[in-house]
């Protein structure tokens, strides 16, 4: 599955057309996931508030807050907050490469509250196939007090105006598979 979507990340230039995009990263986000995690054997569901502040053509500023229901017994809580870069390499494609603060919190009946803090670092693209289509996707590397994990996401966004968007996105790592249905407002 990862080969798959790695090798869907190196074709995206190809997807691109003629036509110029012009990325924005001022925006709001809010989500609705459904994770699987692997150590604990259990799936859940939540949701996700994130914003991105432009504050300039090429660097911004970004946070976000998810949670999640895991079971009956089982819940998490996360946040980060950092600086991104973007860098156009054609009209159509921007490289993103961000560096966070992040912290998670785990509550379960066994291990009781158990928190992580430390930074991540991710690059990735962003791929504007045509006016209504915009496709994502990259490389994480998160060091937390745990220990630390590589991860892969994708997506894409179907604009239906220049200031709402809709689509889905995953991420995968080695212990947790995130599938989400996002919703997108553009400020300008």
């Amino acid at each position: 599955m990862r080969s798959v979507l790695l090798f869907l990340c190196l074709a995206l230039p190809g997807l691109a057309t003629a036509q110029s995009k012009d990325f924005d990263y001022t925006f709001v986000q809010a989500s609705y996931s459904r994770a699987d995690f692997d150590s604990i054997n259990a799936d859940g569901d939540g949701l996700g508030l994130s914003a991105s502040l432009a504050l300039s053509d090429n660097f911004h500023v970004f946070g976000g807050y998810a949670g999640q229901d895991i079971g009956a017994d089982f819940d998490a809580d996360g946040w980060k907050a950092g600086v991104g870069l973007s860098v156009p390499l054609s009209g159509l494609m921007d490289v993103v490469v961000q560096l966070s603060y992040q912290s998670t919190e785990v509550n379960s009946p066994v291990a009781g509250r158990v928190d992580n803090d430390g930074m991540g670092v991710r690059a990735g693209v962003r791929v504007g196939t045509n006016e209504w289509i915009e496709v994502y996707g990259g490389l994480s590397y998160v060091d937390l007090d745990s220990g630390n994990e590589t991860g892969l996401d994708a997506g894409f966004l179907l604009n239906l105006s220049d200031a709402f968007a809709v689509g889905v996105s995953g991420s995968w790592d080695d212990d947790v598979t995130v599938l989400s249905i996002d919703g997108r407002l553009y400020f300008d």
